[in-house]
């Protein structure tokens, strides 16, 4: 009998063991999975500057594995060493996050990365190693540079230009002036301007004040202002000019007004100087203007996806069949991002070349991405989605502007259904006379007063229905894209009865 139980808990121990083993096989498995589809540089590393685990994006797990128990200081680049130390010292010591930026030369080229370090802490609460994570912002960082140098020349535009060129914020303050403007104020008003006073204050004419206030109040709910005006120069000397106010926005928000001054009697020598400063002031606005969408729009739906993933992956982490599929949805929709991202550096890079950045575009493909990453709202709807691109599949043009043409109307045939009814939207492709190609969404929701809404409704912050969210931007913004890319856009709508968008590309 004692021989039986002795073999019995000798079983029971290996059967213990196994299971241990076992686990420690599927942890090892979800972190592979995870740390290979990360675009980021990843490392555990203990006390002593050892490396536990090290993930880098496209190396060998040969070399990678022979860098586990190094110095992470003997296989990192000397210019990151200091900033290293110092947060490792303060994440070891006080057992705080530490974020920061390092640059360098790096595998070849010079880069930037952005740095995160987290303590781990063992069960008695101390930290026992460090969780490091470097992302690679290199083409971010590229980005931000290309605008400040596109700033900077539009500041020396504005430097050397004969017109007089101003900022005002929402009171009329003067923000900003170039020299003319400086220069001209003393014949204008008999003294400089100075940043911080109200413009309107110069002028020694009561009904010139009172006109300039009116116009400028016109300016803030949106309006471009053209107006002229007959100056006295103190020496009794009159000249004309033609006065532009304009509203300024930083991002979707009005920040004050510009004002642009041109003596009329030089209207023709500056004419086409002027026209190259707005020309250029309009292009970095949509470019900012797309920026800021692309950046509140199409990241939304992978950032949002991704961490529902990570939320349900903390739930069935223990189930390998469910983990899978998590896993294949997890990289599905890092892609998405990833390609997002590279297709928003495209444009940015190549704001002066759009031919650089189109490419040839398969209608269905791009359909399947927007339909995964609007999978909620098609889910929470019933929504049928019918397709056929069989007329005219493909599209060569910017990717990442017709990404936002498809998101933008799917979204919106989605949102505006009727209540209570299942949503069903037709979306099809076709070629017409012109050598244009026409993507067509038809759609039987609650449509709208076509008559009422056509002079507003690609307008900035226009909306036409307020029981559902939205800020008004997405039409005027998808417009936009559509004449960049030469093409227009057309609508029919009945009210209760749906609405058809066609957009037609060259």
């Amino acid at each position: 009998m004692g021989s039986s139980a002795e073999d019995l808990d000798l079983e029971n121990q290996k059967l213990k063991n196994e299971i241990e083993l076992l686990k420690l096989e599927i942890n090892s498995n979800i972190y592979k999975l995870l740390f290979e589809s990360s675009p980021d540089i990843i490392i555990q590393v203990d006390k002593d500057d050892r490396i536990i685990i090290i993930h880098v994006p496209n190396q060998p797990i040969k070399n990678l594995n022979a860098l586990k128990g190094k110095d992470i200081f003997s296989v990192t680049p000397l210019y990151a060493h200091d900033k290293m130390r110092k947060a490792f010292d303060q994440v070891f010591s006080k057992g705080e996050v530490v974020i920061y930026e390092s640059e360098g030369e790096t595998l070849g080229a010079y880069r930037y990365y952005n740095n995160y370090m987290s303590p781990i802490k063992d069960s008695s609460g101390n930290v026992s190693s460090i969780y490091f994570i470097s992302r690679e912002i290199t083409q971010q960082k590229q980005s931000e540079k290309l605008i400040s140098d596109s700033q900077r020349k539009l500041n020396a535009l504005f430097e050397s230009s004969q017109h007089i060129v101003s900022l005002l914020d929402r009171d009329g303050r003067l923000l900003w002036f170039n020299k003319k403007a400086f220069e001209k104020s003393i014949d204008l008003f008999g003294r400089h301007i100075e940043e911080g006073n109200k413009l309107e204050d110069y002028y020694k004419n009561e009904q010139f004040k009172i006109s300039f206030r009116d116009y400028f109040n016109s300016a803030l709910k949106g309006e471009t202002i053209i107006f002229n005006r007959e100056y006295e120069f103190i020496n009794n000397e009159t000249f004309s000019m033609e006065v532009w106010l304009q509203p300024v926005y930083e991002g979707n928000n009005l920040i004050g007004v510009s004002l642009i001054g041109i003596e009329t009697a030089d209207r023709k020598e500056y004419e086409e100087k002027l026209k190259n400063i707005n020309k250029e002031l309009i292009q970095q606005n949509e470019q900012l203007n797309q920026y800021s969408y692309i950046i509140s729009h199409n990241l939304r739906g992978p950032i949002v996806t991704l961490m529902g993933l990570v939320n349900l992956f903390e739930q069935i982490r223990h189930d390998p069949v469910q983990l899978d599929e998590v896993m294949m949805h997890i990289n599905k929709s890092a892609y998405h991002l990833d390609a997002i991202i590279k297709d928003l550096n495209a444009v940015l890079s190549n704001s002066d070349g759009k031919e650089a950045i189109k490419t040839l575009l398969y209608l269905d493909q791009e359909m399947e991405t927007i339909r995964y990453l609007l999978r909620n709202q098609i889910e929470s709807t019933h929504a049928i989605i019918e397709c056929d691109f069989s007329a005219c599949p493909t599209l060569f043009s910017i990717k990442s502007y017709i990404h936002n043409v498809l998101y933008n109307l799917l979204s919106n045939a989605i949102k505006y259904k009727k209540t209570n009814q299942v949503p069903l939207i037709k979306v099809s492709s076709y070629t017409i006379e012109g050598g244009y190609t026409c993507i067509q969404f038809r759609d039987e929701g609650i449509g709208f007063d076509l008559e009422k809404t056509k002079d507003k409704l690609f307008g900035f912050y226009k909306r036409f229905h307020n029981h559902v969210e939205g800020k008004g931007l997405g039409l005027h913004l998808i417009k936009k894209q559509i004449d960049i890319l030469g093409g227009k856009i057309e609508v029919d709508s009945v009210v209760n009865e749906g609405t058809t968008f066609r957009v037609l590309l060259p």
